[in-house]
């Protein structure tokens, strides 16, 4: 019972290892693998690529929404809700 115990944990950690450090490693090599093949079946984006890094273009980057957002929304209004004191109704 304790060796099946103490093999899950290894399987756990040797797992926990694998989606930590070398996944990511993996995915890195196999996302520039294809960038790379991308400039290169595509010269003209590559050439785009460097003359806006030459001429300082940047690409804006969407700021944090929450805060635009709140800003353009105003004032908290409490409303309270009203009893009716007529007995007719």
């Amino acid at each position: 019972m304790l060796r099946i115990i103490g093999t899950f944990i290894l399987i756990y950690l040797i797992f926990r290892i694998l989606i930590s450090y070398i996944f990511p490693k993996i995915g890195q090599w196999y996302l520039n693998r294809y960038r790379d093949k991308f400039y290169r079946n595509n010269p003209a984006a590559a050439k785009a690529k460097e003359r806006r890094k030459k001429q300082g273009m940047h690409i804006r980057q969407e700021q944090d929404k929450q805060s635009a957002d709140t800003d353009k929304i105003g004032e908290y209004v409490d409303f309270e809700e009203l009893e009716n004191k007529d007995p007719d109704k």
